[in-house]
């Protein structure tokens, strides 16, 4: 006893407090479980999704278990838990950049969309050429140079074009709604971060710490332990 009190005696001062294992967490605090039920029965077979539970309660929102990861005090779940709500975050905005981009995208093809024949084309007007006198079919009456003698069926590249942007941006939208609903879906920092809670809960044992204490009969650094 007297050979470890001398060697505690002996470690820096900065050391006294240094905790050895991590805390335990509170008291309150409740395992978190997972169950998989049925999303969707579909043709190629049943699909599961994740349901977390808390004190024998579903949770609806899986954002709820913060309240309990965090009050855990463990750093991996706290990280990985806060790594889940950032990617909810960037997906959030991911879908509503996703959602602006297509209604603009959709906009921008049903004003510049062909006609009914499925083609994009336009009416060009023909001009009667400087010093002359242009009549005959389809024309009313005699018109004279520089004036609209009628009009050609031609191909309208400019409205095909701005169709085409306005479907890139339909399909990019539906592609950023996409990704973004993707990473809005509870994934592996979730899980990962309820399994370091779970262990957290399940740690055992006592956390030494060395501390200074005094008494009126003795005064030095001894061991305390946390149950």
């Amino acid at each position: 006893m007297k050979t470890l009190l001398l060697i505690s005696l002996l470690c820096p001062l900065h050391l006294w407090a240094q905790q050895i294992s991590l805390p335990p967490p509170a008291e309150n605090l409740k395992p978190i479980g997972t169950e998989l039920i049925p999303s969707y029965n579909g043709r190629y077979g049943q699909q599961v999704k994740t349901q977390y539970t808390y004190d024998g309660l579903d949770v609806r929102r899986t954002k709820d278990l913060g309240q309990y990861i965090y009050a855990s005090e463990n750093p991996d779940a706290i990280r990985e838990f806060n790594s889940y709500i950032s990617s909810r975050h960037a997906g959030g905005w991911l879908i509503a950049t996703g959602v602006v981009s297509a209604v603009v995208g959709a906009s921008i093809m049903l004003s510049n969309g062909p006609g009914r024949d499925g083609t994009f084309t336009t009416q060009q007007p023909i001009y009667c050429p400087s010093g002359y006198a242009c009549g005959g079919t389809g024309i009313s009456g005699t018109v004279y140079g520089g004036q609209i003698a009628g009009y050609q069926t031609v191909p309208d590249t400019r409205k095909q074009n701005t169709f085409a942007a306005g479907s890139i941006f339909l399909l990019g939208g539906a592609i950023l709604g996409g990704i973004g609903w993707g990473l809005t879906i509870p994934g592996h920092h979730l899980r990962r971060s309820v399994q370091y809670y779970n262990r957290a809960l399940n740690r055992s044992g006592i956390s030494w710490r060395l501390t200074p204490y005094s008494s009126w009969s003795s005064a030095g650094v001894g061991l305390a332990g946390r149950f």
